[in-house]
């Protein structure tokens, strides 16, 4: 897989243009996430969406995350461009084991049976006859469709980033854990004395986060969420601040994450 692939820089419309014209081709799609912790440059996925018609190749939208959580219809929905495939996962059975491919009739129809030529890809799953999370992905789609949910998330996710903003600043760490991406799904950089990203004060400040009773390995937002879950959230960021502050001041963290530091989830050698 790693030979038969080539990596594109997000945001780049240029770069992506000339590893397509460099491979002319060659390149059978573009698969990206459509938004991450930031928005698409403005014009950017249509402009995506334009070099993979003029090359021949599909577009290929990962919407794992922002599937439910950028509008009811994905983060395609929202911006308005429409890619050839799509692939939606986690929220989709909100808990229960589901994953889905979406697309194009005739592209999907490769995979099918409905035609005399040469099946290009095979879907094949042990778990296909558990229609539970089928049933459960059809109520989450109509609960999302008719309860308002990702506008929910986004209202709450607000709530919570202008509340930590505020603890963060009112402890005088505000440029050292920084609230990023969108309300519905956000995350905090914890940066050190240098404004460095740190593990060791990440450490820190989840240890503190636990001790109040918060879980956050980030600050995506579910709509089980109260507005007094929020509120209690902030209070504790705000207990979790100041031991920060002090953390900053001497220079060493290490008095106060009381362990090994956390590590990144992706990362190469153990």
């Amino acid at each position: 897989t790693t030979d038969l692939t080539v990596a594109f820089p997000y945001g780049d419309l240029t770069a992506t243009e000339d590893l397509l014209t460099r491979y002319r081709g060659e390149v059978a799609c573009l698969i990206l996430e459509p938004a991450t912790h930031s928005e698409p440059p403005p014009g950017y996925l249509a402009g995506l969406r334009e070099l993979a018609d003029r090359h021949g190749c599909l577009l290929v939208f990962d919407e794992m995350i922002t599937g439910f959580r950028w509008s009811e219809a994905g983060a395609q929905g929202l911006y308005g461009v429409v890619p050839d495939l799509s692939t939606f996962g986690k929220a989709l059975g909100n808990g229960c084991a589901v994953s889905a491919l979406a697309g194009r009739r005739d592209v999907m129809e490769r995979g099918g049976l409905r035609h005399s030529g040469e099946r290009v890809f095979l879907l094949s799953t042990t778990h296909g006859a558990e229609t539970h999370s089928l049933a459960a992905a059809m109520a989450v789609q109509t609960t999302y469709a008719e309860e308002g949910v990702t506008a929910r998330l986004h209202a709450l996710g607000e709530r919570l980033a202008a509340g930590v903003r505020e603890a963060a600043a009112g402890m005088g760490v505000g440029e050292h854990v920084v609230v990023r991406g969108r309300a519905s799904n956000l995350v905090f950089a914890t940066l050190d004395e240098h404004g460095r990203p740190s593990q060791e004060y990440r450490t820190l400040f989840l240890r503190r986060l636990l001790a109040g009773g918060v879980l956050a390995p980030s600050f995506v937002v579910s709509s089980a969420l109260t507005d007094a879950d929020i509120d209690h959230t902030v209070d504790v960021v705000a207990q979790a601040c100041g031991v920060y502050r002090k953390a900053l001041d001497a220079g060493d963290p290490a008095p106060w994450a009381a362990g090994r530091p956390v590590k990144p989830v992706f990362r190469r050698y153990v």
